[in-house]
């Protein structure tokens, strides 16, 4: 539709009738509405308060798939944590009674038959599917070589060798790198047209709600996951997010907001970690997303040097994802597990 201004339209408006205005205006507000940005439906997943411990939050992610068709489950590249709690949940026995495709970012389209025959537990040589993490984003930033990620492979693959062919789990190559992931295609074939549930596994900030104005525009016309799961899956899909136990960026030389992981413990009524809680749930879903997911994403976009995203921004983790899990406020501890 152009646009023109006032003046240029009160000539035109003159020899039109009062009924002729009130169709244009009813026209024009259809119109309006259409192009006003609608509220995506979030999954009726009901969640326990606080599922605490490594078997909890298993049992509360499959439960969740109940309820949803989709568990995009986020994690800090490379930590050990994070890879502990997704073999635990791909090794539990009820999860490849409900769950048959897993989409890792960690995985190049290019190389789907390499993985393909290896989840399969065909002979694939070390060099072959270390093509698989090393041709992808991650691969390009110098990430993906950590051992987690095959460490998360391997389990899948022995999990599948124990299984009948048409039960096991297949694993689609995600890298993120094109708007056209053409995992995504074979996803929504799978998940829509034959109701199948689906695991994603991918760095955190990849399922974000929303975020700051000036960092989605920063974007141009690539709509991000989160984006294409509410297009493709409305409602159907559950967004888990890690909180905690991150260390400022060293490229950050300026203090951003320090989290305070004593106010998150002292929400929760047990010590144990991991915990799984939701964001939809008092006091977490106000708790403000610049101090508990500031340093999880940053730029150094002009002006104003490194910083993070979020500087200044009044969104909640409520706003940002579905839920979390909570790993504690200790960022050393979690290096030590690293190495």
């Amino acid at each position: 539709m152009r646009w023109m201004s006032f003046g240029a339209e009160r000539s035109i408006i003159r020899g039109i009738t009062l009924s002729s205005i009130a169709a244009i205006l009813v026209s024009l507000g259809s119109l309006l509405r259409a192009q006003s940005p609608t509220v995506v439906p979030r999954p009726n997943v009901r969640l326990p308060d606080e599922a605490a411990g490594l078997d909890a939050v298993v049992r509360a992610l499959i439960g969740a798939f109940d309820q949803a068709d989709i568990v995009a489950l986020g994690e800090a590249h490379e930590r050990q944590v994070d890879s502990d709690l997704r073999i635990a949940l791909v090794r539990y026995p009820d999860f490849a009674k409900k769950v048959r495709t897993i989409v890792i970012e960690y995985g190049s389209a290019s190389e789907q038959s390499t993985l393909d025959r290896y989840i399969r537990g065909e002979n694939v040589s070390r060099a072959q599917l270390e093509q698989v993490w090393r041709t992808t984003a991650l691969g390009a930033n110098g990430l993906g070589e950590h051992p987690v990620y095959a460490d998360f492979l391997r389990a899948i693959r022995e999990v599948n060798s124990k299984l009948p062919a048409d039960a096991r789990i297949r694993v689609l190559a995600g890298d993120p790198r094109s708007r056209e992931i053409p995992a995504f295609a074979v996803l929504k074939a799978e998940v829509r047209e034959r109701h199948g549930k689906a695991l994603l596994i991918y760095g955190g900030a990849h399922f974000f709600l929303t975020g700051p104005a000036e960092y989605l525009a920063s974007l141009g016309d690539g709509i991000g996951l989160a984006r294409r799961l509410d297009i493709d899956h409305p409602g159907r899909w559950l967004a888990v997010i890690p909180i905690g136990a991150l260390a400022r960026p060293s490229a950050i030389k300026e203090a951003d907001i320090e989290p305070d992981y004593q106010k998150f413990d002292r929400a929760l009524t047990t010590q144990l970690r991991p915990v799984l809680v939701s964001f939809q749930r008092l006091p977490f879903r106000d708790f403000r997303a610049e101090e508990f997911l500031g340093r999880a994403l940053t730029t150094c976009r002009p002006p104003g040097g490194c910083r993070s995203v979020f500087k200044g921004s009044t969104l909640t983790l409520g706003q940002m994802a579905d839920a979390g899990v909570y790993l504690g406020g200790d960022a050393s501890a979690a290096d030590k597990r690293n190495q």
